[in-house]
């Protein structure tokens, strides 16, 4: 008999309003103690005084202002804008007006007053006016990694941006501005950002390199074994440790829980391709982590992957070159409306991320493989001369009701094609309208 590796059954993963209505009803509940848990921490912030807080420095950089003065001159003040995290994983911003050090990803003790904000916003993030910090000796446990990749991209006259690319693609690093800008106006931010794309990838990846291995103890001594379902776990397992590397970074973290929902899906003979799973996937992780439904990376990838599955859905199987090409355009069309919700910039060279993204599959990890053995900096010269082109631009913010109207189809298309062709034309209407702007 020919072995498979899947079920030949693919049922639903829930047929009854009943199933629906427990587990729904237990992700609400754990969503209404972690709401909880969290609130209480709001409820100990004190707004009335100065106090000590102890946090990680997530991102640093530069900023100026210019005050006028009593007699009317200008006077420019420099200061430091500080992304922070305390131990209870809250983030919160911070203002230091002292002529600190590059302290990005170290550890500080802070004296400062937390400014009066709502639940919703100590939810995203507060703000802390910062009289004083002092350095701790505790280092984050990824420096050894950053270290590794800097020296790989380095010159006579000190470290290159190359090394700060690579610590974003490999340990999501925050990018710098010159990075941050060129992928925002590329549309290059979501390959760049590590979500679902890079698990695929780093997935066929190692599920390439598993395999003849596997093969080899299979074929001689456990013939009866299913190779999906014993690589799936040992995949799955190093993904998880990857996550954990990653600091359950959100975007990670979804496509994480998506595919270890899905193997275990997948192993019971149920229908990954489902609505149904997403759906279920976006309830557990708001439950366990309430924090992400104000999260942009978090929002953007559950956007991302429905569209995916619509496109799926109704696409007509052609040949996988065509198909390949249509799938990126379709996605890159229609998340666009979304996308313009939270970043405003648009130039017809983002379509340029539709040959990027395909070249990144190979491209990621063959960059992870040379810098393993010390090569990092083969593509230096190439990325160096990106950095030096003008890309010229226009700033546009989706409005909210256009946002609402095309959400409301976009969910419609769900159960009608004709709702899914009407969302099509809207997002390729929404492109040639930017365009026109653009000229």
């Amino acid at each position: 008999m020919k072995k498979t590796k899947s079920s030949p059954y693919a049922v639903f993963l829930f047929d009854g309003l009943r199933e629906w209505f427990w587990i729904i009803s237990v992700l609400f509940l754990i969503l209404m103690v972690n709401l909880t848990l969290k609130y209480n921490e709001f409820l100990g912030l004190n707004f009335s005084k100065p106090q000590e807080i102890y946090a990680q420095v997530l991102f640093q950089y530069p900023k100026a202002k210019e005050r006028i003065l009593k007699n009317g001159d200008h006077k420019q003040e420099n200061y430091f804008v500080l992304k922070l995290m305390d131990n209870n994983g809250n983030t919160f911003y911070g203002i230091s007006k002292e002529d600190i050090k590059f302290i990005q990803n170290r550890y500080i003790r802070i004296y400062g007053q937390f400014r009066k904000c709502s639940f919703v916003e100590f939810m995203r993030s507060c703000f802390i006016n910062i009289y004083s910090l002092s350095l701790l000796h505790k280092r984050d446990y990824r420096d050894k990694i950053r270290d590794f990749i800097d020296s790989q991209h380095k010159d006579s006259k000190g470290y290159l941006p190359t090394g700060n690319l690579y610590r974003a693609l490999f340990i999501a690093d925050p990018l710098d501005k010159l990075w941050r800008d060129i992928s925002n106006k590329l549309g290059l931010a979501h390959i760049i950002a590590i979500s679902g794309f890079h698990l695929g990838i780093l997935s066929s990846f190692l599920y390439i390199l598993f395999y003849p291995i596997y093969h080899y103890f299979q074929k001689n001594y456990f013939s009866y074994r299913n190779e999906a379902y014993d690589l799936g776990v040992l995949i799955l397992c190093c993904m998880f440790a990857y996550l954990l590397l990653l600091d359950y970074q959100p975007s990670f973290f979804r496509s994480f829980v998506m595919a270890a929902v899905g193997f275990l899906v997948y192993y019971s003979g149920i229908r990954i391709l489902s609505f149904s799973l997403l759906f279920i996937v976006f309830l557990f992780c708001l439950a366990f982590s309430p924090g992400l439904i104000l999260n942009i990376g978090f929002i953007l990838s559950i956007s991302g992957v429905f569209y995916i599955f619509l496109f799926v859905k109704y696409f007509p199987k052609i040949h996988p070159i065509f198909y390949g090409i249509c799938f990126n355009l379709a996605i890159f069309l229609n998340i666009a409306p979304i996308v313009h919700y939270f970043f405003p910039y648009f130039s017809p060279y983002q379509l340029i991320s539709i040959p990027v993204g395909i070249l990144f599959i190979i491209f990621f990890p063959l960059s992870l493989l040379l810098h393993f053995f010390g090569f990092g900096n083969i593509f230096n010269t190439y990325l160096l001369w990106s950095l030096k082109v003008n890309i010229p631009f226009i700033e546009y913010y989706t409005p909210i009701w256009i946002v609402l109207f095309y959400a409301a189809l976009s969910l419609g298309a769900i159960f009608s094609r004709f709702f899914y062709l009407s969302m099509n034309c809207l997002s390729i209407g929404f492109f040639i309208f930017l365009f026109l702007r653009y000229l």
